[in-house]
């Protein structure tokens, strides 16, 4: 079962997201979890996240940079230390425009860098440059959910 794990805090952008997504034909390939240290434990398929057919490995990691707990930097330079995921790829999703945010994403590894729409009727566009450059391996699975961050 394949899956991206969307990594984001503000809840309308999760729910223009799942809207796209679903839209897109890719109903039940997004997983979410909603601070950076969930991030990490859902990758790291620690506590909650320790079985791999409720919490599978993702195809992509969609990274929002602003994030609780531990910022969407931290989590990206994470990823990259970790031999398992080195190869695992990265797209920013962010909506910082700063070319300095952007530098330091690419330096850190990041594999793309899509900065946000004004609008979440926008989404629909990101999904789609995302399913044509990123997704082709991703083939649909059972559910889409979010996992609480965590107290």
């Amino acid at each position: 079962m394949a899956s991206v794990l969307y990594v984001e805090d503000e809840e309308n952008d999760v729910f223009f997201m799942r809207r796209s997504f679903d839209r897109a034909g890719l109903e039940g390939t997004l997983q979410v979890v909603l601070d950076g240290q969930a991030a990490i434990d859902y990758l790291a398929g620690n506590g909650p996240f320790a079985n791999r057919q409720e919490h599978p490995l993702p195809e992509v990691v969609l990274l929002d940079l602003n994030l609780p707990m531990i910022s969407g930097f931290q989590v990206l330079n994470w990823i990259r230390n970790q031999p398992q995921l080195r190869d695992l790829p990265v797209v920013v999703f962010s909506s910082s425009a700063r070319p300095e945010d952007q530098k330091l994403a690419q330096e850190l590894g990041a594999d793309d860098y899509f900065e946000k729409p004004g609008s979440g009727f926008d989404f629909g566009r990101v999904v789609k440059a995302l399913s044509s450059k990123w997704l082709g391996r991703v083939s649909p699975a059972p559910a889409c959910r979010t996992i609480p961050a965590r107290s």
